[in-house]
């Protein structure tokens, strides 16, 4: 089988390891957790409308690993995330051009937008509840903090993010 690697942005790792559910792996010698993206979801969709084929038919996979990784290292945790295609060599041979992968990186960029705003919106609707502590919550429930984001860029962010959808 082979693989054909899109980077995603470090910020992400984090989120995406808590949001879908996946299994440790090991792949090229490191401990990674595999998660498995269903070419009929909307996401797998995409993602196989963007893969270019070279020189060989292409035969479409049932699903695509992510796999995420969290290192810990002596200047703090290092993140890294790519997802694979597994394809068979012998049948044809894939690749994902850069410019996709930059709007994939988007695509997750923007799933990772909303999803802070609903949980913030969703913190807010606690009796008494203040933004300050919404988004507290949020960045350490994500280590945030290892990708310089703070409480007052994220609350820019969450503001800048609500005028948007207005």
């Amino acid at each position: 089988m082979s693989t054909v690697p899109v980077h995603i942005r470090p910020h992400l790792v984090p989120f995406f390891l808590k949001e879908f559910n996946g299994r440790e792996a090991v792949y090229l010698n490191q401990k990674v957790t595999a998660i498995k993206i269903s070419t009929s979801s909307s996401l797998g969709r995409m993602m196989r409308l963007f893969m270019i084929k070279v020189d060989l038919p292409e035969k479409d996979p049932d699903y695509y690993n992510i796999y995420l990784a969290v290192e810990d290292t002596p200047t703090g945790k290092k993140y890294e995330g790519n997802y694979y295609k597994y394809e068979s060599g012998a049948r044809s041979f894939l690749k994902m051009p850069e410019d996709v992968n930059r709007a994939i990186n988007d695509l997750l960029e923007d799933i990772f937008r909303t999803s802070f705003v609903y949980y913030v919106d969703g913190y807010m609707l606690t009796p008494g509840a203040k933004i300050i502590p919404a988004i507290d919550s949020f960045i350490k429930k994500y280590d945030l903090l290892e990708f310089g984001h703070s409480t007052e860029s994220m609350r820019q962010l969450y503001y800048r993010e609500k005028k948007k959808a207005v």
